[in-house]
């Protein structure tokens, strides 16, 4: 079974250095996500993605921030009310199980959580389950390079496996980049 980031470890994911990487506003608003979507950031940490993505989507839009880890849930929570954000919503998840209404979101994360997930073609299929029918699923996840940080090598995913998967769940490949620090992003729509 695949390795679950520890939950203790939480504030490495909120350093600036992983903000100055990935640069969530950007990157999001690049993937396509806009003013007024709902986006579900599943396996959403503490937030470190589903605050600038409440930014994005304003008054609007809305947040569903997923995760299994119930402190985690609790962190996006504190953090969103101390940022006087209102529109973000947590969501406790399964392993396979996203109780977020099926076709409601316009946008689905899933930034670095399929590498802990064992049945992940099952995964995609819930999780593209949420998507309107023009909606869009984007996928961060880690090269297959030998780096300090990240799962072990043997947990990253090769994007042609993500494609596979992907695929089996019903999603095609939009589009696909490479994140700089090992990582890498693909976009998926409805096939």
């Amino acid at each position: 079974m695949p390795h679950k980031f520890d939950v203790r470890e939480k504030q490495l994911l909120l350093s600036e250095e992983r903000e100055a990487i990935l640069r969530p506003e950007k990157l999001l608003t690049a993937l396509g996500l806009k003013p007024g979507h709902t986006i579900a950031d599943i396996g959403c940490g503490p937030g470190f993605f589903a605050l600038p993505a409440a930014r994005i989507v304003g008054e609007y839009g809305r947040v569903l921030a997923g995760d299994i880890q119930g402190e985690m849930l609790t962190a996006v929570r504190s953090r969103a009310t101390e940022a006087g954000l209102d529109n973000v919503r947590v969501v406790k998840t399964g392993e396979v199980e996203i109780p977020i209404v099926p076709e409601s979101c316009d946008f689905v994360l899933l930034a670095f959580v399929l590498n802990e997930i064992e049945h992940r073609a099952t995964f995609l299929h819930r999780a593209a389950r949420l998507l309107k029918p023009s909606g869009r699923l984007a996928v961060l996840e880690w090269q297959i390079r030998d780096e300090v940080s990240g799962p072990p090598l043997s947990e990253r995913i090769p994007p042609e496996e993500l494609e596979e998967d992907a695929r089996t769940a019903g999603l095609r490949m939009r589009e696909q980049g490479d994140l700089g620090e090992g990582q890498y992003y693909c976009v998926f729509v409805l096939a």
